[in-house]
Parts: C-alpha cells; structure tokens; sequence
C-alpha cells in the first residue's frame, strides 16, 4: 500500500513544503528536483527527514538509469503516474522500513555526489588551463 500521496503538479496549486517533485518527461524523467517545474510529480512527506531519504533515494535510482525500462512515448519519453507508484511500493517504501541502513546509504550517496562535483569542478579548471596554454603558444607572441 502506498503510504505517501503522489499527485502530478499543477502551477494553479500552491507548492507544499514538504515535498520532493520528480520529473516525468524526457531523457532524464525520474529526476528528484527540490523545486517543482511543469512536467513533474509531488511525491508528499511528513518531515524533512522523509524528503531526505526520498530525495536522495530517486537521485540513485535516476543516475543509475533505473527509469529507462519504465519509459513510454514516440517522441518525447514520459514516465506514467502509475509505473512511479508503482516503484515506490515495491521497491522504494520496504527499503524505508530499515532505517539504520537506509541512513548509511544516503551518507554514502552524498559522499560520493560530493566528490563527483569536485572531481567535475576540476576537469572544467583543466580544461581550462588547457585552452589558455594553447591559446598563449599559438595565439599570443
């Protein structure tokens, strides 16, 4: 049984607090996003703490391409209201209900995301001192 509410978001309503909303179209449908857009899902929460291990639930899901096989669409891919309830039944809510090691994954998730941005943050300084080597031997004499 499904223990949160999901509703799929509409800009005439007002945004609740305590919400996370997941994107459900195009190539990276399944996105948690903590600010709603037009084409996306309010998956409700109790606290902040729930919002938590949601968010970070769907960011491993959605980077691992677990949304992929859920996909529908010819042109423009779109994951169903259904098919996310679903997910969040089977494989979702009982990971919830073992909450020391769900904690464990989450800090291990955000380790790992840190390090991802600083690594990125890094290549893009190399890059740039790439260009700017190449750009002082050709360019400047």
């Amino acid at each position: 049984m499904l223990k949160n509410k999901v509703r799929t978001y509409s800009v005439q309503q007002e945004t609740p607090k305590m919400a996370i909303f997941i994107l459900n179209r195009g190539k990276n449908a399944g996105k948690p996003l903590r600010q709603p857009c037009p084409n996306c899902f309010i998956i409700y929460c109790k606290d902040e703490n729930e919002v938590e291990n949601y968010y970070w639930t769907f960011f491993s899901l959605w980077k691992s391409k677990f949304f992929h096989r859920f996909l529908c669409g010819s042109v423009i891919d779109m994951l169903r209201i259904t098919d996310l309830k679903k997910i969040l039944i089977e494989k979702v809510q009982p990971n919830f209900e073992n909450f020391e090691k769900n904690q464990i994954l989450i800090e291990r998730l955000k380790t790992v995301e840190k390090l991802n941005s600083e690594y990125s943050r890094r290549v893009q300084v190399l890059e740039k001192l790439r260009y700017q080597l190449i750009y002082h031997f050709y360019f400047v004499k």
